[in-house]
């Protein structure tokens, strides 16, 4: 019941009108979301690009610097006064070496003021094993420092170390790294990790974001102040990334329970990433506003939308559900008129015309019905009649036959059937018969036709009637008219052996009579035309034999009902008669 309830619901007006004003303002509401979106879209990629710019710019910048400093490195490697000290030291008075240090400090002092992210510079001369420093003099031993950078020797040319989280670029002397090459000097600045830490708190312009410099190969890292509790987080993001060789780009990730924003690029020369990170919600924080505020003025705009269409619907609704009640009372067959409203508007008019259209429709069904009724019965009777005649011809010419080959035991017995056959024509005006009747008077057609062919001639086999269908009322002659063709056309010329075999079938709900013989003259134009002639339905067409009583059959019980044929299994013409099985229970409820 509430299924049908919510049913009948969706058939009313009201939910039309909502979905009416909804066509109407779902496009303006879909633009303004649309253009929020790509207002929001937008930001979003400029924001992108400037995280972006911002890493690619601060990288670039370490690698320009951390280049020149190489290049440094690279001139001073080959400074004179370093060979001097580190090949002919033990030739040097006490003041030529004392001013060769204090010339080679000051280049060292130099290269250290070159750039605020040098921290330090050494010269670790091992031919001396001492060490020169920009921040103390001469030491007596090789300083510890060298241990982050003695593997310089097996590398042509200067490289990076990362040495208990410390940062240094290094160069040994040229032909160091040749075999049984004494090793010689290196020179090694490190790098100010605090300095360049303050550089990437410039990326903290949004609360919990920053920026971290992290190499995943050598579990090194360098945050600049920001949130280290992503930290862990961002390294693994990096590892991912580093492992499928992804240098660049721009990504929303979750970190520490939270969104971020990241854009990262690899460093080739240094071999860390650098990854800046900003929540989202803080560069769009307006934006989500404004798209906040934008849906609660949808849904502020769908209610008045729904209680604005509820008020038209209880505006409209009596009349139209008075309307509709007339209109299923009119489908129930009551063609009553209605009560006209009160109010002088639209309404007035359909109830006035809806009134005026029934007294109209019970003149029109009343004239309708009474002359399709008179039509299809005058129709039935000239059809009838038409096969009448049509068998009376034939029986006069056989009793004529027989009375001059003065037979007289057949005419009596001729003349005995053909009284029972037009007393089943005559005997009274009704329309239909018992199929049983039907079958009978086709087996005293058949004694007739026996009297004109020997019986060893022609055998006719009639098969059983069921039971069930024995009162089934039928137009009168719809049998016999078969098993005459078959005689006349299809057994006329055979002289012996020809067999006609009547059966009945009940399948599904519906009785199949079918006619079959074993005739040899019906070729296949033939039964195509017969076949085209039934499918025709034409009121203008003499209806006669088998079209007589195909058109007869649709007439009476409707297009599923009728005559086909086809080619029997005996090699002759097949007739099937279609009738429908209720015509018992039917027509005992008419008689």
């Amino acid at each position: 019941m509430r299924i049908r309830s919510v049913k009948q619901w969706r058939l009313t007006i009201f939910p039309k009108l909502i979905i009416a004003f909804l066509l109407v303002i779902a496009p303006i509401y879909g633009i303004g979301l649309e253009m929020n979106q790509l207002g929001e879209s937008s930001v979003r990629d400029e924001l992108s690009k400037s995280l972006k710019s911002r890493v690619d710019f601060y990288l670039n910048s370490l690698e320009v610097e951390n280049e020149r400093l190489m290049s440094l490195l690279q001139q001073y490697v080959v400074d004179k006064d370093l060979q001097h000290l580190a090949f002919i030291s033990n030739t040097m008075t006490i003041a030529e070496w004392s001013e060769t240090v204090l010339r080679i400090q000051d280049k060292l002092q130099s290269i250290k003021s070159s750039s605020m992210y040098v921290k330090s510079v050494s010269a670790h001369i091992l031919t001396l094993k001492r060490t020169l420093s920009s921040e103390q003099s001469i030491t007596d031993k090789i300083d510890d420092d060298y241990q982050a950078v003695e593997s310089v020797y097996k590398r042509r040319g200067p490289g990076i170390f990362y040495w208990n989280d410390r940062l240094f670029l290094a160069v040994a002397y040229p032909g160091s790294d040749l075999p049984n090459m004494q090793e010689t000097f290196v020179l090694s600045i490190e790098l100010n990790l605090e300095t360049m830490r303050q550089s990437l708190q410039s990326f903290s312009d949004y609360e919990r974001s920053g920026a971290m410099l992290i190499n995943v190969e050598r579990n090194w890292m360098l945050n600049g102040d920001g949130n280290g509790e992503v930290a862990p987080e961002l390294k693994g993001f990096l590892n991912g990334r580093f492992n499928r060789n992804a240098m660049e780009g721009i990504q929303q990730i979750q970190a520490g329970g939270n969104q971020y924003l990241t854009a990262y690029k690899h460093s080739p020369t240094f071999g860390y990433y650098l990854i800046a990170y900003v929540p989202p919600e803080q560069m769009l924080g307006a934006i989500d506003k404004y798209r906040t505020l934008l849906w609660i003025l949808s849904f502020i705009s769908l209610a008045i939308i729904i209680a604005y269409s509820y008020w038209l619907y209880r505006l409209i609704r009596r009349p139209l559900y008075r309307m509709i009640s007339g209109f299923r009372k009119v489908e129930a067959g009551l063609m009553e008129p209605m009560p006209l409203p009160k109010s002088n508007d639209e309404f007035l008019y359909l109830f006035q015309r809806f009134n005026m259209m029934m007294e109209k429709l019970k003149v029109l069904i009343h004239e309708v019905y009474e002359q399709k009724i008179r039509a299809q019965s005058s129709e039935l009777k000239q059809l009838q009649s038409q096969i009448n005649p049509h068998f009376l011809y034939n029986t006069y010419f056989i009793l004529y036959r027989l009375a001059k080959m003065s037979d007289f035991d057949s005419v009596i017995r001729f003349s005995q059937h053909l009284g029972e056959y037009f007393q089943y024509i005559t005997r009274n005006a009704a329309e239909d018969v018992p199929l049983e009747a039907e079958i009978r008077h086709s087996r005293t057609y058949v004694e007739i036709q026996n009297i004109r062919f020997a019986k060893s001639r022609i055998d006719v086999d009639f098969g059983e009637l069921p039971e069930a269908c024995k009162e089934m009322r039928v137009p009168r002659l719809i049998l016999q008219p078969f098993i005459e063709n078959a005689y006349k056309y299809g057994l006329e010329s055979k002289r012996k052996n020809g067999r006609i075999v009547v059966a009945m079938e009940q399948r599904d709900e519906f009785l199949l009579m079918s006619v079959e013989d074993n005739g040899e003259w019906l070729t296949d134009e033939d039964l195509q035309k017969l076949e085209a002639d039934l499918s025709f339905n034409s009121n203008e067409m003499e209806y006669t034999g088998m079209l007589n009583v195909h058109r007869r059959l649709r007439i009476r019980f409707g297009g599923d009902c009728g005559v086909s044929v086809e080619r029997g299994e005996m090699g002759g013409m097949k007739v099937t008669l279609k009738l429908p099985l209720d015509t018992v229970g039917d027509n005992n409820q008419q008689q």
